[in-house]
């Protein structure tokens, strides 16, 4: 592969790297936001729960016992939904590990190539030295 043609897929590389690592910090976000959310239920439902307790009517105490079914169900939801998103950043995380192990082959191959050049101009540049004091050789022993 030329080094122009290698120097721009991995100029593409880099860019399907970049993107992936933002796709990676967005799921980050998501799942931070979403642990935030449903670690928040959950304090607040305890903070209910653990309450003062007071005499209260028949409606009250089932009204309570609705709020509370309501939040334990917002709660799982919650968790549901964290649940998914670790999943997504299980899978943004994956897919930003290959690209980034891309971008470094495709490096790799880029400083191969350049090595093997610099040691074929060493060897041409050795090859005229060599041809030149040969040339002077024979000049000098012919005379």
């Amino acid at each position: 592969m030329s080094g122009n043609r290698l120097s721009s897929v991995l100029r593409i590389r880099h860019l399907q790297e970049r993107a992936s690592r933002g796709a990676l910090a967005a799921s980050r976000h998501a799942h931070r936001t979403a642990e935030s959310a449903e670690r928040h239920t959950w304090v607040a439902l305890d903070a209910r729960m653990t309450g003062t307790r007071q005499l209260c009517s028949a409606t009250e105490l089932l009204g309570g016992q609705l709020s509370v079914r309501a939040g334990v169900l917002a709660a799982e939801t919650q968790h549901v939904e964290t649940l998914h998103a670790a999943d997504n950043l299980a899978a943004a995380n994956a897919e930003w590990k290959v690209a980034a192990r891309r971008v470094e082959g495709l490096e790799r191959l880029m400083e191969r190539q350049e090595a093997l050049a610099h040691e074929e101009a060493a060897r041409v540049a050795s090859n005229e030295i060599d041809d030149l004091v040969l040339v002077r050789f024979t000049a000098g022993g012919a005379a």
